[in-house]
């Protein structure tokens, strides 16, 4: 469920970018207003396993890793939620390795 959410995110997004320049068409703020809605309900879900916790911690992740804005921070912490309550995860010791941690 978690991954046909986030390809219908990923697919509304390129149609999105696709029409950026009429962003003042009742067709464009529709669009706007559906990912926004998408993304909101991927953001709110609770993964129930595994597969769909490593794929919310991936999206994440890309849209990260796409975003310069410097809005992040939400979803860092989002992130770090997902990892934290994902059953059976566990925290691995950080190995401090060369005085830096790194």
């Amino acid at each position: 469920m978690v991954s046909i959410m986030v390809e219908t995110f990923r697919e509304m997004q390129l149609r999105l970018a696709d029409t950026i320049e009429q962003y003042e068409t009742p067709e464009f703020k529709a669009l706007d207003g559906d990912i926004a809605a998408v993304f909101h309900d991927l953001y709110r879900h609770a993964p129930r396993n595994a597969e769909e916790a490593r794929t919310l911690v991936g999206f994440f992740l890309d849209i990260i890793e796409n975003n310069d804005a410097g809005d992040n921070l939400h979803l860092i912490e989002r992130v770090r939620a997902i990892v934290d309550d994902c059953p059976g995860s566990s925290r691995p010791s950080m190995e401090i390795a060369h005085g830096a941690g790194i």
